[in-house]
């Protein structure tokens, strides 16, 4: 049964298994080369009537999607390495062990696509715990770039706990781990 939407059909599917780059990437461009002949083979409307919608001004959620892929979204200051943070290291411990629960995911593919993270690092900043704690690893800023590109590319909307966050922080959290830090204090 042919897709209902045309959304449908453009939606790439983001799969974390086992295959290997080059492989994902053939079958990406095949899935792209059909998409294009199938659009090109679909009669254009001979009327000027609206989409079946009540209101012209509304479109679906992929309707303006410049991007194929969670890797085409560019974040400010993502070049740098100074992307503000506004999630914590629990919820991005959170959001990685949700991950982990998705059938034939595969870890070490995971880390090599947010930036060839090491796996002793990833096993450090998983064993560490509190809001903080693994802060300074860089497993957590590779999987906050990965996860804020994830949800900008799917067009969720921020958590409430998110947008507190950026209201009280506007530089972002800090990537330091808080149990870790000297404090002197003068006699």
């Amino acid at each position: 049964m042919p897709p209902k939407r045309k959304s449908d059909v453009l939606k790439p599917v983001i799969d974390l298994t086992t295959e290997s780059s080059t492989e994902v990437a053939a079958r990406y461009k095949e899935n792209a080369v059909a998409v294009v002949a199938e659009s090109a083979a679909k009669k254009a409307r001979s009327s000027d009537i609206g989409e079946g919608s009540s209101s012209g001004a509304k479109k679906g959620k992929n309707a303006d999607k410049p991007w194929q892929s969670w890797r085409d979204v560019v974040l400010d200051g993502e070049e740098e390495g100074d992307l503000p943070i506004y999630d914590d290291c629990n919820d991005i411990r959170r959001k990685i062990r949700l991950l982990l629960k998705q059938p034939n995911f595969k870890i070490t593919h995971w880390l090599k696509e947010i930036g060839n993270i090491n796996n002793n690092s990833y096993q450090r900043f998983m064993k560490a715990t509190g809001p903080t704690g693994g802060a300074e690893n860089g497993t957590y800023y590779a999987a906050y770039v990965y996860f804020e590109k994830v949800r900008i590319f799917e067009g969720k909307k921020k958590t409430a706990k998110r947008i507190r966050i950026e209201q009280e922080r506007s530089q972002g959290l800090p990537r330091v781990d808080r149990k870790h830090v000297w404090v002197f204090t003068g006699r």
